[in-house]
């Protein structure tokens, strides 16, 4: 089962607690920026608690609109990994299939012309196991023995170059279609993983953008310790960590039993 990205899940998270700090001090960052703006620009400011909360709703609503986008990207990623798990076991199958008939084939040559059989249907030497190759062998066989028809009866069993020509070509154009399938897949998840790849680009420029502003926010507001909560660093943008950094444990000092008199 596909797993989401840790970097996204990570970004993710670090824009939840970008926007929970912004939320939850709102009504005080709010109420000391107007009261600040009102000592610089006078009661007839326009700078008011309303229009900062205005500002502060922007900027999480805007972080969390990236975010969530973000993730909605990714989940564009699982699910195109996801079909093609079903589809590599088909593929694997059907190879499966055209093998065990390529060999029963070769086998069968070779009990109704002996070495001279194997050479003609250019049956010589190991039967090829990966997908392409194998088709490319099987539809070659099979191309042979319509060009070269036999039709043998060895002790009493018949050999009918018709019916080995028309299994190996249906088998091989089953496995032919499924790596096609594959190929149209593959091309489908590169368009995906890129459009993911926009989607984290633009939400660095959105949370880092939007975390500084919050930071100046809250040092204006006289709140530098919690700016520093919401300050962005390149681990956490990197999607390496989740901001803020976890918090250290306290060290503790083990106590000695040491006597200081050396009694």
């Amino acid at each position: 089962m596909a797993k989401k990205s840790r970097q996204v899940d990570n970004r993710i998270q670090s824009s939840e607690h970008v926007v929970h700090a912004a939320k939850t001090h709102a009504e005080q960052v709010a109420e000391r920026l107007a009261a600040r703006a009102i000592s610089v620009q006078g009661v007839n400011t326009m700078a008011t608690k309303e229009f900062f909360h205005v500002l502060l709703a922007f900027l999480t609503d805007t972080l969390g609109a990236s975010a969530q986008s973000l993730d909605e990207a990714e989940h564009r990623v699982l699910a195109e990994r996801s079909d093609d798990v079903g589809l590599r076991e088909e593929r694997d199958s059907v190879t499966a299939d055209l093998l065990r008939a390529a060999v029963r084939v070769k086998s069968m040559v070779s009990d109704a012309l002996g070495p001279e059989g194997i050479a003609t249907y250019s049956l010589e030497g190991e039967t090829p196991r990966a997908p392409r190759e194998l088709v490319s062998h099987a539809e070659s066989v099979s191309n042979l023995m319509i060009k070269k028809p036999f039709l043998v009866t060895v002790e009493g069993i018949t050999f009918d170059s018709a019916a080995m020509a028309q299994t190996l070509a249906t088998k091989a154009s089953m496995l032919d279609k499924s790596l096609a399938t594959m190929k149209r897949e593959e091309q489908e998840l590169a368009d995906q993983l890129g459009l993911r790849e926009q989607r984290v680009f633009a939400w660095i420029e959105d949370h880092q953008g939007i975390a500084d502003t919050l930071v100046g926010l809250f040092r204006l507001a006289g709140r530098k310790d919690l700016a520093e909560r919401v300050r962005p660093t390149s681990r956490a943008l990197a999607g390496e960590e989740v901001t803020p950094p976890a918090e250290a444990p306290p060290t503790t000092t083990t106590p000695t039993n040491e006597n200081p008199s050396g009694g």
